[in-house]
């Protein structure tokens, strides 16, 4: 099983990053390989909450059900069906947790399981991991810049 665990500080206070995690739908607007995600059903969060992710290369789709919800804090996902080649299935969990006043540390912990048994493992520690890790650490940085466009929005808009 391969794993990912990533954090990052960010300057922004943890409510402010947990309203665009929180955002389960739009999960396309941070991550970079994704080109849309929408819900299946009614439901918009919490635990048996459904999403679809359509990537932006190949055409794939990741289909994904919250497995646990702690509000204001961190959710995961149990990434259940793909077409996603090398994937068979994954559990992710999203968080944020508060060290400031205004600062807070955004966190990923991903665990996976590849297809094409002993082959799948090989390509995994040869370029999956690091390209998986690499997207990941985009979103982060794609979620700092919305975070930051946010917040001079509101200061000008108040100012």
């Amino acid at each position: 099983m391969g794993q990912i665990h990533l954090k990052q500080t960010f300057n922004h206070p943890a409510d402010q990053v947990w309203k665009w995690l929180k955002d389960y739908e739009n999960i396309h607007r941070i991550h970079p390989m994704i080109g849309k995600s929408y819900l299946e059903g009614e439901q918009s969060c919490g635990v048996g909450a459904l999403r679809v992710c359509e990537m932006k290369m190949g055409g794939f789709l990741i289909k994904e059900r919250v497995t646990d919800w702690q509000e204001n804090q961190s959710y995961t996902v149990d990434i259940y069906e793909t077409t996603m080649p090398m994937m068979k299935r994954s559990l992710v969990t999203l968080g944020v947790r508060a060290t400031g006043a205004e600062t807070s540390e955004v966190y990923i912990d991903i665990e996976y399981t590849t297809t094409f048994g002993i082959f799948g493992k090989i390509m995994d520690v040869l370029f999956m991991n690091a390209m998986m890790t690499m997207m990941m650490k985009r979103m982060f940085r794609k979620l700092d810049e919305f975070l930051s466009n946010s917040q001079q929005e509101s200061l000008g808009a108040h100012g």
